[in-house]
C-alpha cells in the first residue's frame, strides 16, 4: 500500500503487523485451505454494472493538524478510497477522516473536488464526506451485506485501479480491534489486496456491500493463519445513515469508551498496550504494562467479551469497575466511560 499512515495505524492498533509476513509464508504451506485461483481472480464484474462501479470509486486525500491526537498514529496526511453513494455524498473508512482539517476527492477523470467531513461513525468505523460542488457521478446503490453467500464471489475496486479484482467472501468471523472496536460479522475476503483503505466491495449487480478497512492476519481463525482483508458491511450504516447525513452523528446515547488499547494474553487477562491521554483510563491511573483482569468482578476472557460486557453496562457516561494487575499487585479502579468523539478534534465540516 502506498499510504504511510496505514503502517502506523496497524502497528499501533493491531499490535500484530509482524504476523502478516509470517502468515503469508505459512499460506503456501496450508494445502487444506480453500484458495482462489488465478482464473477466478481474472473474471471481471458483469458488463452491465461495470461502468457504474468504475466511475463510482474516488481517491480520498485528507489532512489533519500536526497537533491532532490521531496524527501520531495515522499520520497528518492520509490517502485512500471512497465510493459515491449520493449526488454529493461519498462513503469511506472513518480513520481517513478523523480530525481532518481538509478533504479532497479525485474522480476517475482526474477532477479534484473539495469536500467536508460529514460524519465519522465510531461504532461501525465508517465515514461520510459531503462534496462542496456537484459530483456529476452516478451513485452506487447499497446492496444487502447480511445475506451474501459464504463462500461467494465479490469484487473490489480501490483508487487509481482500472479494473475490479475478484475476491472470495470466506468468513464472517468476529473481529475485535485492540482500540475498543468490535464487529460481530465483518466481511472477510481472499486473496489479500493492498489497496484496501476505503475501497469498495461490490456484488454481481454492482451494488456496494462493504468498505475496505484492514489487512488481517487470518480470515478463518487461529487454526488457519491466512492473511486477507476485512470489509465493513454496509448494512451497519443503513439505519443511522439519515441521521449521520443530517446531523453528523447517530441519535441516542453514544457507545462507551475507556481509551484502552489492549490484547489478550495467553496466560489470561488483557495486556494494556496504550492509554489515550486524558481518557477515562488515564484519569483512573491505568498505564501501559498493566493487565486487565475483570470487569464488574467477572474475569475477562478476550477482547470481544470485554467490549460486549462494557457496552451491556450502559452508554457513554456509565460507571464501572475494572480489576487490574499493576506491578504484581491486583486492585480495583472505578471509571466513568465517555464518548470517544469528545476526545477528538472535530473535523472541519461537522
Amino acid at each position: 500500500m502506498r499510504h504511510p499512515f496505514a503502517t502506523a495505524l496497524l502497528a499501533s492498533l493491531l499490535s500484530c503487523s509482524w504476523a502478516w509476513a509470517q502468515a503469508a509464508g505459512q499460506s503456501d504451506k496450508t494445502k487444506d485451505s480453500p484458495q482462489v485461483t488465478t482464473q477466478e481472480v481474472a473474471q471481471a464484474l458483469p458488463p452491465e454494472p461495470l461502468q457504474r462501479v468504475l466511475q463510482s470509486v474516488v481517491t480520498v486525500q485528507s489532512r489533519s493538524d500536526a497537533q491532532a491526537s490521531t496524527s501520531r498514529t495515522l499520520g497528518q496526511r492520509r490517502e485512500g478510497s471512497g465510493v459515491v453513494i449520493g449526488p454529493d455524498l461519498v462513503l469511506t473508512i472513518g480513520y481517513l477522516l478523523l480530525e481532518a482539517e481538509s478533504v479532497d476527492l479525485i474522480d476517475h477523470q482526474g477532477r479534484r473536488i473539495p469536500g467536508q467531513v460529514r460524519a465519522v461513525d465510531n461504532l461501525t468505523g465508517l465515514g461520510l464526506i459531503r462534496t462542496l460542488i456537484p459530483l456529476r457521478l452516478d451513485a452506487v446503490p447499497l446492496g444487502d451485506s447480511d445475506n451474501l453467500p459464504t463462500p461467494g464471489k465479490l469484487w473490489t475496486l480501490g483508487q487509481n485501479e482500472t479494473a475490479p479484482t475478484a475476491l472470495e467472501l470466506v468468513s464472517r468471523k468476529v473481529f475485535a480491534g485492540s482500540w475498543e472496536y468490535l464487529l460481530e460479522a465483518p466481511l472477510m475476503t481472499l486473496p489479500a489486496v493492498n489497496n484496501w483503505s476505503g475501497s469498495g466491495l461490490f456484488d454481481a449487480q454492482g451494488q456496494l456491500v462493504g468498505i475496505g478497512s484492514l489487512l488481517v492476519q487470518d480470515v478463518y481463525g487461529d487454526q488457519v493463519p491466512l492473511p486477507g482483508n476485512l470489509f465493513v458491511p454496509v448494512n451497519l450504516l443503513k439505519d443511522p445513515l439519515p441521521d449521520l447525513v443530517r446531523t453528523g452523528k447517530r441519535t441516542g446515547p453514544a457507545t462507551p469508551w475507556l481509551g484502552i488499547t489492549s490484547q489478550r494474553l495467553p496466560s489470561g487477562g488483557l495486556a494494556v498496550l496504550r492509554v489515550s491521554p486524558g481518557s477515562p483510563a488515564a484519569q483512573a491511573g491505568i498505564a501501559v504494562g498493566d493487565t486487565l483482569l475483570a470487569l464488574q468482578g467477572q474475569t475477562l476472557q478476550d477482547l470481544p467479551d470485554f467490549y460486549r460486557r462494557l457496552r451491556a453496562l450502559g452508554p457513554a457516561g456509565s460507571r464501572l469497575t475494572l480489576t487490574i494487575r499493576s506491578g504484581g499487585q491486583s486492585h480495583e479502579v472505578e471509571l466513568l466511560s465517555t464518548d470517544r468523539s469528545g476526545s477528538l478534534k472535530r473535523p472541519s465540516g461537522i
